[in-house]
């Protein structure tokens, strides 16, 4: 019974490697750097100069809104130091603080206002963003899986991935080809003419 056991023990470990060795033999990987990928992308580069001008407008918006709020302060103070005026009468000293408590309020209100929008366009900004960022991503995920397909690759790591502790996922992967390369090279073919149709669009608009 033992000796059958130990016969038994010995065929199914034969076997597990066996098959452990034919799936290392079959396997075909290789390897993507997915974050130098994404930041030499033709469209993130078009993507981020956009949102620059997002950014950009909305410190205009909110600068021109604080420079209304400064002049207001302005007015508050000046109120403030008119109704200070020892010629003055009671009721005209009464009648300049009141304005200046008016327009102190009014100071408080656009200021909080400011805020709010300040941080309403932010967040909707952030989201975007990653939004866009996602849907380059999934362009780019895209390709690679096309080119895994064509060529027979039965697994594509991402040599830049990492995990939760900011340890590498992937730290050595033998005889596994680089794809970096070839990657950039299909998703930038077209940046060429899309450079020329933004140049075209820019004369048309002037």
């Amino acid at each position: 019974m033992k000796a059958l056991q130990v016969i038994t023990a010995f065929l199914i470990s034969t076997a597990l490697l066996t098959s452990l060795s034919a799936q290392e033999e079959t396997d075909k990987i290789a390897t993507v750097d997915m974050q130098k990928l994404l930041n030499d992308f033709y469209k993130t580069a078009n993507t981020r100069t956009e949102f620059e001008g997002y950014q950009d407008r909305i410190q205009e918006e909110d600068k021109t809104r604080q420079t209304t709020i400064d002049a207001l302060v302005k007015e508050v103070r000046k109120l403030q130091q008119q109704g200070e005026d020892p010629s003055l009468s009671r009721d005209k000293k009464e009648e300049l603080f009141k304005k200046a408590g008016s327009k102190s309020q009014e100071v408080q209100a656009l200021a909080k206002e400011r805020q709010e929008w300040l941080k309403r366009k932010q967040a909707a900004l952030a989201e975007k963003a990653k939004l866009e960022f996602t849907n380059l991503r999934s362009e780019i995920m895209a390709i690679i899986q096309k080119t895994g397909d064509e060529r027979g690759y039965d697994f594509i790591f991402d040599r830049s991935g990492s995990s939760g502790a900011q340890v590498p996922i992937l730290a050595f992967a033998k005889d596994a080809t680089d794809l970096t390369g070839l990657i950039l090279e299909l998703i930038n073919k077209d940046a060429s003419s899309s450079e020329e149709n933004s140049e075209g669009e820019k004369k048309s608009a002037e």
